[in-house]
């Protein structure tokens, strides 16, 4: 009986087991906040098609014939690669709603190519600002469980951020300052970056029937 006691509390102070029960919970965090934020995202889609499905095709055409396919890329660029609270679905709707939606799978595509580009810049940033011992300081204030779960889990870290709603900028400046390697977060965007675009399009572009 002792034995076994004492087999208990030196599994229950495992460093390894430790380990893997802070990813588990970390993984389980924000697997709850991808399903909230698509939940979020195809009942806001949904109702905006239901209300103000005209509204939405003037709108988007104009946009479009305004700053171009061209314009969104660099929009998306931007977003992508600085750390800014706009949401790249906002241009995969502008494409299901305009007359781009004729090509999709083109635009969408170069989209997603863009995206990973914008990145590998972000993690280039990270990587050069983690130089500085303020940057690392900040980084280490702005949010320990994150920074530390990126650190700890690299790919599959790179792969929350990127596959779902969760900032991607923020997870690549983040790879760089912690020093993630470069190909880590390339594969990692490449496999699930593009996918997660191209998903995110189809969602988008579905929920007007929701409500059919």
């Amino acid at each position: 009986m002792q034995v076994f006691l004492m087999s208990v509390e030196f599994k229950a102070d495992d460093p390894q087991l430790s380990v893997n029960f802070g990813k588990s919970v970390m993984i389980r965090e924000n697997l709850i906040k991808v399903l909230a934020s698509i939940l979020f995202v195809t009942i806001v889609m949904a109702a905006l098609s239901f209300w103000l499905e005209e509204e939405l095709v003037v709108a988007t055409n104009w946009l479009v014939e305004r700053i171009g396919f061209a314009g969104m890329c660099l929009i998306l660029f931007v977003t992508d690669a600085l750390v800014t609270p706009i949401s790249p679905d906002i241009l995969l709707l502008v494409i299901a709603k305009s007359d781009l939606a004729e090509q999709w799978p083109r635009y969408v595509l170069t989209l997603g190519m863009v995206s990973v580009g914008a990145g590998m810049l972000g993690w280039f940033i990270g990587r050069w600002l983690g130089h500085f011992k303020s940057v690392q300081r900040l980084f280490g204030q702005f949010n320990d469980d994150q920074r530390d779960f990126i650190r700890k889990y690299g790919f599959w870290a790179i792969v929350l951020g990127a596959a779902t709603p969760l900032p991607y900028s923020v997870t690549c400046w983040t790879a760089g300052v912690v020093g993630i390697r470069w190909s880590t977060v390339l594969a990692a965007s490449v496999l699930f970056r593009i996918p997660r675009i191209i998903i995110y399009y189809l969602l988008i572009a579905s929920t007007s029937n929701l409500f059919a």
